[in-house]
């Protein structure tokens, strides 16, 4: 109703908006929003290709985040979202992390000001120092009219203390109230019992890289990487926005062009050279679910399913085809594990999903094929917290023993895994700053 994708009947006395100033106008052209839901190939039926940010080397992908802004830039507000250091960098050269703070700067100065700017779950994807920031950016605005700001949350995320006013969204209802009104619920999990950990012999190398150098031009994005990763191991992929670590996992999943030139000490998957593996081999054995693949996914192929979504996971494509009866069994295993797309809820139209349905969808298309080794980047992002719960414990307790995993998530509370279990490897300035060994 906000956005005005529907309308009220009858319409409010005073209007659905009224505390803006521009009675002549469109009041939807002083509201902004910043949706981080699938921007590019959600109209459309066509994949797209997101390892284009490797590089940014096509004419169309040159476009500076300085260059997208409207009017004069705001310096303060660059430097508050910390994005003046990156104001003349490609758009598409910016990490998931940075991506979303440049839309919200975008979003702030626009033409007309917004009067009123409303975020969607802006919290994830941002690293543990940039949310507190990004929280009292906001607060400043609210505080001052300037715009006013309505955020939504996931019910696991934190409302900020300056809040003043919450609406509860669930199951068709909708409950409004102060915040002294509304009894603030955080979910608890369901406490999941750890797997017992079995002393056995280390697993064969799954992933070797040995003084891992990337650069674009003079600027360096990794340097002297190593990273050993082992069959059945779980890792746990950390790093502060632009640290390196998409970068690093596209080097893994061989979407990356520099992934081929690596010498051979250096770069090595599966027991051989980067180079010696085409890259629709080496894909087969991942299962890779991404922010990047989440908005490349062709959401409205004629006909596709929530089950023919899934299946696509078995050849790690973009299309659909006839089933193997043992694929057909998997199938009906991961919906039931999940709780989603059993009987005619696998029939349903995968475009018609919400877009924390969709990416329930596509952790469920990564993890389908049992593939050896796991790309899990951000892979709860969107979802309500009966999902997170239910994929956090698929991944503790129906893993083959010899799957390996590298997680990338900045809140701790979405790790399924015990200490004694999971791995740390943390980046910095495309550095690594500490590996288990």
């Amino acid at each position: 109703m906000l956005l005005g994708h529907t309308r009220i009947a009858p319409p409010p006395p005073t209007g659905l908006y009224p505390f803006l100033s521009a009675v002549q106008k469109d009041p939807h052209d002083l509201i902004a929003h910043v949706s981080f839901s699938p921007q590019r190939s959600a109209s459309g039926g066509a994949f797209y290709d997101f390892t284009a940010r490797y590089g940014a080397v096509r004419e169309e992908d040159r476009t500076t985040l300085r260059e997208s802004l409207e009017g004069d830039i705001d310096d303060n507000l660059a430097e508050e979202l910390d994005l003046k250091r990156l104001l003349d960098l490609p758009l598409i050269a910016l990490s998931n992390g940075q991506t979303r703070r440049a839309r919200i700067l975008q979003a702030l100065m626009k033409v007309p000001k917004p009067e009123m700017l409303v975020l969607t779950e802006p919290l994830t994807g941002l690293d543990v120092d940039h949310r507190p920031r990004l929280m009292n950016l906001l607060y400043t605005l609210h505080s001052k009219r300037a715009p006013r700001v309505i955020i939504t949350l996931r019910a696991q995320d934190p409302i900020p203390d300056w809040a003043t006013h919450v609406v509860r969204a669930r199951d068709g209802r909708v409950v409004v109230g102060s915040r002294g009104q509304m009894a603030i619920e955080h979910p608890h999990p369901c406490p999941i019992e750890a797997p017992v950990i079995n002393e056995k012999s280390v697993g064969e190398p799954i992933v070797e890289i040995n003084g891992l150098n990337i650069s674009y031009h003079e600027r360096k994005v990794l340097t002297d990487v190593n990273w050993t990763i082992r069959e059945g191991e779980k890792w746990h992929l950390k790093g502060p926005n632009g640290s390196g670590k998409t970068t690093l996992l596209a080097m893994i999943t061989g979407d990356h062009p520099q992934s081929y030139s690596q010498p051979s000490s250096s770069l090595r998957l599966f027991s051989k050279p980067r180079r010696s593996l085409a890259t629709t081999t080496l894909q087969r054995r991942i299962g890779l679910v991404s922010p990047e693949l989440f908005n490349a996914f062709p959401r409205r192929l004629p006909g596709l399913t929530v089950r023919d979504a899934i299946a696509t996971g078995f050849d790690a494509t973009f299309a659909f085809r006839k089933r193997t009866a043992e694929e057909e069994a998997r199938l009906d295993d991961i919906t039931r594990e999940f709780r989603f797309g059993t009987g005619k809820g696998g029939d349903k139209e995968f475009a018609l999903l919400d877009a924390g349905e969709q990416a329930l969808v596509l952790l469920m298309r990564a993890l389908v094929a049992k593939a050896p080794l796991l790309i899990l980047d951000e892979p709860f992002a969107g979802m309500e917290d009966r999902a997170v719960e239910t994929a956090k414990a698929y991944l503790l307790e129906c893993l083959d023993p010899n799957q390996a995993v590298v997680l990338v998530t900045h809140w701790k509370e979405e790790v399924p895994w015990p200490a004694p279990i999971v791995r740390q490897m943390e980046l910095k300035h495309g550095s690594c700053v500490h590996v288990d060994s």
